[in-house]
């Protein structure tokens, strides 16, 4: 019996689906079975990853004290963004994940483009080891993931390769996960290398992350400056309104018996107090961004402050970085992709 050859497109649907399964286990998204668990489980194990230390929705919620001034913005948030990309906040409501990746800005970048500039220069500034290889893999619109596997010295990274805005955010974010990955200790065990505290993770990935909203940056990988500045302006939104999503989320998870007060008092109708509620399951995910933000913000004023806007382009500030998140802050223990 003659096998019909499998095409293409087939294996990068069984590629985004695997993908997806690793996210949804790790992050305990609702909607899996016990039988998408098991095929979790198993990926992972052919990755090297070692099996999850917990169910994430039986960790303790998080107590959040200084959000409130973060979360009270985001309508506002939403509100200057619409009127920045010449639409109204209608058009958040209609769909949500179009206006994030900023479908409606009218410019586009393309991510294949920003990895093969963004990639050398990184490691022309040491900030990515040239030894450390990345296993690209482009799905179709799936979210972002960084994680790594059983080749020495190499990391995969899973990125959506529709061209959007919001590019110059995951794909600097995901690069900064794959640095953090290659800076640990070569001699650590494969299922070490998937544990690591979550906030020193996020930390590294999101002053990364930063210089997707640099317009001096993104014309230095030869971004034209107009695309520059919208696509910059354009993630500089979305920063603020992922903050102020997470510090949303975590007061909720404090009290979830006043979500639908909470949600209501804080964004009206723009948020749906589902996917607040869905959020609030991995509750400890966005505690570590939280955090994660904080620790970056300083040390990106820091750097700042020390070697100028341009910070990025001298080498003793991602050696310095290294050497913060070696001896940075201790966080729990976290199995699986980095996001």
């Amino acid at each position: 019996m003659t096998q019909a050859p499998v095409r293409a497109a087939d294996d990068e649907a069984v590629v985004e689906r695997a993908i997806e399964l690793l996210r949804a286990a790790d992050l305990g998204l609702p909607g899996l079975d016990d039988n998408g668990r098991r095929l979790a489980a198993l990926l992972r194990s052919v990755a090297g990853g070692p099996a999850p230390a917990g169910s994430p929705d039986t960790a303790p919620a998080p107590q959040v004290t200084d959000a409130t001034g973060v979360t009270d913005g985001l309508p506002c948030v939403v509100w200057e963004w619409a009127r920045a990309m010449g639409v109204t906040e209608a058009a958040f409501r209609a769909d949500r994940r179009a206006f994030l990746r900023g479908d409606l800005a009218g410019v586009e970048l393309c991510p294949r483009a920003l990895v093969r500039a963004a990639v050398p220069r990184l490691r022309g500034l040491a900030a990515l080891p040239g030894d450390h290889r990345l296993s690209l893999v482009w799905t179709r619109d799936r979210p972002s993931v960084t994680f790594p596997v059983r080749i020495p010295d190499r990391s995969a990274v899973a990125l959506p390769d529709r061209p959007a805005p919001l590019c110059a955010q995951y794909v600097h974010h995901e690069l900064g996960h794959a640095m953090e990955l290659a800076w640990r200790s070569p001699g650590l065990p494969l299922a070490e290398r998937w544990r690591r505290p979550p906030v020193i993770a996020e930390w590294g990935a999101l002053v990364v992350e930063t210089l997707g909203l640099s317009v001096a940056w993104l014309v230095s990988l030869g971004v034209p400056a107009d695309t520059a500045e919208r696509v910059a302006a354009h993630c500089r939104y979305e920063d603020r309104y992922t903050r102020a999503l997470a510090a949303l989320i975590l007061r909720c998870a404090a009290r979830p018996e006043r979500l639908e007060e909470e949600v209501a008092r804080t964004a009206g109708d723009l948020i749906d107090p589902r996917h607040v509620r869905e959020e609030m399951q991995r509750a400890g995910y966005w505690s570590a961004v939280f955090e994660g933000h904080a620790l970056a913000d300083r040390t990106v004023a820091a750097f700042t402050e020390r070697w100028g806007e341009r910070w990025w382009d001298e080498a003793g500030s991602w050696r310095e970085l290294r050497e913060q998140l070696t001896a940075g802050p201790a966080g729990p223990s976290s199995n699986g992709p980095a996001r």
